[in-house]
Parts: C-alpha cells; structure tokens; sequence
C-alpha cells in the first residue's frame, strides 16, 4: 500500500494552483514529523486527514475532505496554517517544493543533453527520494505541473500523476466554462468536484498500489 501525502499543481507561470494533503502528520514536511511521522507498524488508514465544511465544523467518515490550498475563501487558507502542522508557511513550502523539483528537472536536463530553451522535461526527470520520502514529478504538455509526495516505498506514480492530469485535471477543471482560460493569469483551483473525485481516487490508489 503506498502512502500519499500531499500533491501540489503548478502552472506555466510556477504559481502554485492547488495543494492539498492526505496523511499530513505522516509526512517529513509536517513540523511533527517526529511524533507523527510513518512508521512500520502504524496502522492508520491511508485516508486520514484533518477536515473542514464550510462553517468549521469537523467532518469525518466518507464525507471526510482533506484541506486544500489556494483558495479565495480566506477563512480556509487561515484553517491550512491552524489545522494542518507545517514547519514553514504554505507559500514559502510550495515556492521550496517547486524550486527542488525544477532545478532537479534542469540538471538531468543539461546531464542528458536535452536541455531546451522551451523547457519542458525532455531528460525524463520523474522522481527522487530522500530518507524519508519520495517526491513524483509530471509535466503535462502545456507545462502544468504536478508534483506528488509519497513514502518511500512507493513505486513509480507516473501512471497515477497521468492519470490525474489527462482524466481529472483536464475533465473537471479544463473543460470546466467558469475555469479562467486567461493565460495571463494564475487562478487557484476551486472545483469542487475535481477536489472529490481527485480525493476518492487517492483514497482509491492508497488501499490497492503496491509499493516496489
């Protein structure tokens, strides 16, 4: 079973479009990693996160819904930093996430002689790991990136990150008439229905991946 902490989605002008978070007290990015953090024994569900509606109230069970991040409703951003332990403040933490995962993607670049002034991933940079976690990178062809982080032990997430991109991403959000199709401007994601369906499908991959 592979143990999915967070996502961030990035757009072509590296703002941060939406983040959100399963396991968060699991995660080397939580600032109580320490007590909270993954080990071999811990039985907790794979589906665990801290949730909010709309009012504040503490949701659980099936209708339970991970944080997320951007948002214009102020009131939730302010329930990320409060709800969601976090060493650093959230866009501090997704400026780090991106830079790590471009300077990455430019190296093996430049290493495989494919750099190239349009960008783009042509050396085929897909993740890296650390001691404590794994970091999964996927670059659509219009240079929206998403970025995934997962246990260790996780195999390769690049059919699941295609997966989010082509059959959740490009359904709920492309598609969707009231996306802002401006490619002049950065607008977070508030879909609900991307959220519930990109939600059910980690719940989904976590109770059926096998690690390798």
């Amino acid at each position: 079973m592979v143990v999915v902490y967070t996502i961030y989605i990035f757009d072509r002008h590296c703002e941060c479009i939406f983040y959100t978070e399963w396991n968060r007290g699991r995660s080397p990015l939580s600032s109580d990693h320490s007590t909270g953090g993954r080990s071999e024994g811990s039985k907790e569900p794979a589906n665990t996160a801290h949730a909010v509606d709309g009012t504040g109230t503490h949701l659980s069970g099936d209708s339970q819904r991970p944080l997320v991040w951007p948002t214009t409703a102020t009131s939730t951003a302010h329930r990320v930093s409060l709800e969601s332990p976090r060493n650093i403040a959230m866009e501090e933490e997704a400026k780090l996430v991106y830079g790590v995962a471009f300077s990455t993607r430019n190296i093996i670049n430049k290493l495989n002689s494919k750099d190239s002034p349009q960008g783009g991933n042509p050396g085929g940079f897909m993740s890296f790991a650390t001691n404590t976690y794994r970091l999964h990178y996927y670059e659509s062809p219009t240079g929206v990136k998403f970025i995934l982080t997962t246990d260790i032990a996780a195999a390769s997430m690049q059919p699941v990150l295609e997966m989010i991109y082509r059959n959740i991403y490009v359904e709920y959000v492309v598609k969707n008439p009231l996306f802002n199709v401006d490619p002049l401007v950065s607008s977070p994601i508030e879909n609900d229905y991307f959220r519930a369906v990109l939600n059910n499908y980690i719940r989904e991959i976590s109770s059926t991946t096998t690690t390798a």
